[in-house]
């Protein structure tokens, strides 16, 4: 007797070499080892609704599959894994392509069996199954679309290894919430959509609806398809603007009783993973509930009370946290909200609240105890920015005098940021309602008046200010006083105060060389130099200055430095030194660049000094771009540094043919802050001496012995444009007077 190599059946082979117990049979062998070159994709799920969006994501996959026999898209619940793979393999090219749905199945025994059958291969008696499906797929060409892995990753590898090490022609597309660790495997992270987020809340709602509301849905659920197409149907019962107020509450609004059991609803598909993790990561998956803002290693310690690494690994592998490009880690919000619940149920809410607040109230504690802050520690204000402002919002109680701390954490970042409606909210929620004794009460005052200061309410300012630095010395806490004296000349300089913001960095130059604050030393120095220089006195404003450069490079922020280095440019500037300054300004738009505000007086720096090195053209597109940038942002200049750039714009006006300018003007107007910060950094800005041809004109009339009055009549131009280019001529020649001036033109 023999056995069927296609049906299984036994028979009595005649001829004793015949494989097949009929020509049924053989033809069906046939075909099955022709599929090779079938154009046709069978076996695919079929869609009733168009895909929409992922075009990068496709390409990507299509290359991939390309190149590689297995590759596994992993990502969260919902993100659109099985969907993307499904339009991946409807567009692959010649191949038969086969499902294997795993999604369904209840044993992992049953794993071999699913296999089996999504490719017709059929129990063999005597023989095991696997083996029979290994033999048959051996000489077939073939992708197996493998869908939802995650509860049986173990078994599915076993068998995908055993495929890829025996059937030469078959390549594996699988989809999973984590990945397979198969030989070969390459993971292809899936993760929420972005714009097309939009595209698909429209396309599935069948309505337009406000841009903007349907962007903040989509934003709020982390562009993850499932949830945006939930939220898309609920739409026509609840209108969008709505909608996107009543998203805490997703895991019970987002449902469709019309779809597979784990895709019915945001709850049932992130309980599929949930229910996949171990006691252990239950439990820390939970406690990291609070932290809507991401964690890194050092808090998530502290939530959970021990060792968290293999842990956390373990709930990346099953997507349910993901890590940023940063280094940090966070929950989609519809899984976080989901291991709220959990956190509820159990009771330790509390205790994982406590252990938040405590440990973020440490990471603020500088702010209390330091007059300037190390780079380092406003880093990590910045990351735990929404973990902060999500423990003062929920974490604790109005007269818990935590809030505080938790607040002066926010208005650091908030300043940092120009989110100035969100600091005054902070504000009127503590102010007023925190004792007048309270430790930290200090450091919302210096912060209110620093908001008014912007708010320009000058008196309310200085009052602010003044409070700060009364209630730190009747507190006798010094080591803040250097910080709370630049505040309060910030305050007086706003008001126009010239004298009292002299006396006032002064005195918090004193009080932090008293107390060792050397960087804020250098802080206050580097103000009051630039307050010297606006007063004329450039020898006292440039020994400041390089006495405060070398300790703000060791340890300041780039934005900070950026500021010493632009004021040691204008010094030298003043000077007549076009090389230093323009090598100073180049400096400090390089540490500048990632901010186009703050990078513009630099990019103007750049510009002046281009003109006085008869650079006018070059000149003008800077100064003009940034002009255009200051009105578009609304960033106004100090009156002597626009004085600068008006008297730099007459210059080149002057020197320039009137086409000449106007194209220059033009020119710069149209450039954005990427091209304006290349130009003004690219180019050789400083060059050789090089003279208009009025300017040289102007030169042989003054070596001639003409006063400037001749000159201007001469010429017929104004007595004031004759001192202007004597005056350039000086600087860009470095010469320190009228004589220097003859003595060069005569030598030329």
């Amino acid at each position: 007797m023999g056995t069927c190599a296609s049906c299984g059946t036994d028979f009595a082979p005649m001829p004793s070499r015949a494989r097949y117990c009929s020509n049924a049979c053989r033809q069906r062998a046939y075909r099955r080892r022709s599929a090779g070159a079938s154009t046709v994709v069978a076996e695919l799920p079929g869609y009733d609704d168009a895909f929409v969006g992922r075009e990068s994501e496709l390409a990507e996959l299509l290359s991939l599959l390309r190149k590689h026999r297995l590759l596994t898209v992993v990502g969260a619940a919902g993100v659109g894994k099985t969907r993307l793979a499904v339009e991946v393999a409807r567009r692959a090219r010649r191949v038969e392509v086969r499902t294997v749905e795993l999604g369904k199945l209840s044993r992992p025994d049953q794993v071999v069996q699913a296999f089996a059958e999504a490719v017709g291969v059929y129990q063999h008696a005597g023989v095991a199954l696997r083996t029979t499906l290994l033999q048959e797929l051996s000489h077939r060409r073939l992708v197996l679309l493998v869908d939802n892995c995650e509860h049986v990753v173990e078994e599915c590898c076993d068998v995908v290894d055993a495929l890829l090490a025996r059937c030469p022609h078959v390549q594996v597309l699988a989809t999973s919430r984590e990945a397979l660790r198969a030989a070969g495997e390459i993971v292809y992270p899936l993760h929420g959509m972005e714009d097309d987020a939009v595209r698909l809340f429209i396309e599935r709602a069948e309505t337009a609806g406000d841009p903007e509301t349907i962007a903040a849905i989509c934003a709020r659920l982390d562009g993850v398809p499932l949830a945006v197409e939930l939220a898309a149907k609920l739409s026509s019962s609840v209108p969008p603007d709505e909608l996107v107020h009543r998203l805490d509450h997703r895991l019970d609004l987002l449902s469709d009783a019309g779809e597979q059991a784990r895709h019915r609803s945001l709850r049932a598909a992130v309980s599929w993973s949930h229910d996949l993790l171990t006691t252990a990561e239950k439990q820390f998956f939970r406690r990291l509930a609070l932290l809507p803002g991401g964690f890194g290693l050092e808090i998530a310690q502290v939530v959970h009370g021990g060792p968290v690494v293999d842990l956390l690994m373990g709930l990346q592998a099953k997507s349910l946290v993901v890590r940023e490009s940063d280094g940090r880690f966070r929950m989609l919000e519809s899984v976080r909200l989901f291991a709220e619940e959990r956190l509820d149920e159990h009771g330790e809410h509390e205790v994982t609240a406590e252990r938040i607040v405590a440990w973020l109230c440490e990471k603020g504690e500088p702010g209390a105890t330091s007059s300037i802050l190390t780079p380092e520690q406003v880093t990590a204000l910045h990351q735990e920015y929404d973990n902060a402002a999500y423990a003062f919002d929920r974490l604790l109680a109005p007269q818990d005098e935590r809030r505080l701390m938790l607040a002066t954490m926010l208005l650091r970042v908030c300043f940092d940021r120009g989110y100035f409606t969100e600091a005054g909210a902070v504000l009127m929620q503590v102010l007023h309602q925190s004792a007048a004794d309270a430790r930290y009460r200090i450091l919302a005052l210096e912060y209110a008046s620093l908001l008014a200061v912007h708010e320009e309410r000058h008196d309310e300012a200085v009052k602010y200010a003044l409070e700060a630095v009364s209630a730190a010395e009747d507190s006798g806490q010094q080591s803040i006083m250097c910080r709370l004296y630049r505040t309060l000349a910030t305050a007086h300089d706003s008001a126009g105060d010239v004298q009292d913001t002299a006396w006032a960095l002064r005195q918090s130059i004193r009080y932090g060389q008293r107390n060792g604050n050397d960087v804020s030393v250098a802080v206050s120095s580097q103000n009051l130099s630039w307050w010297l220089l606006e007063q004329g006195d450039v020898d006292a404003a440039g020994v400041l200055i390089e006495d405060a450069l070398p300790v703000l490079k060791v340890h300041a922020r780039p934005d900070v430095v950026a500021i010493a280095v632009h004021t040691s440019g204008c010094i030298a500037l003043e000077r007549g030194d076009l090389a230093t300054a323009g090598a100073r300004f180049a400096e400090s738009a390089r540490l500048s660049a990632t901010d186009p505000r703050a990078v513009l007086e630099s990019v103007e720096g750049r510009g002046l000094v281009a003109v006085l090195s008869g650079r006018h053209e070059l000149g003008v597109r800077l100064l003009a771009a940034c002009r255009q940038m200051r009105t578009n942002w609304v960033v106004p200049s100090e009156p002597w540094w626009r004085r600068k750039m008006t008297a730099a714009l007459d210059l080149a006006r002057e020197s320039l043919s009137r086409p000449a300018f106007a194209r220059a003007l033009n020119a710069g107007r149209a450039m954005d802050v990427t091209h304006v910060l290349e130009t003004a950094l690219d180019k050789e800005i400083v060059q050789d001496a090089v003279l208009s041809d009025r300017q040289r004109v102007v030169v042989e009339l003054v070596a001639r012995g003409m006063t400037n009055a001749q000159v201007a009549a001469a010429l017929g131009i104004s007595h004031r444009t004759v001192e202007s280019h004597v005056h350039n001529v000086r600087t860009v020649l470095n010469l320190s007077s009228r004589a220097e001036l003859v003595a060069w033109a005569q030598s030329t």
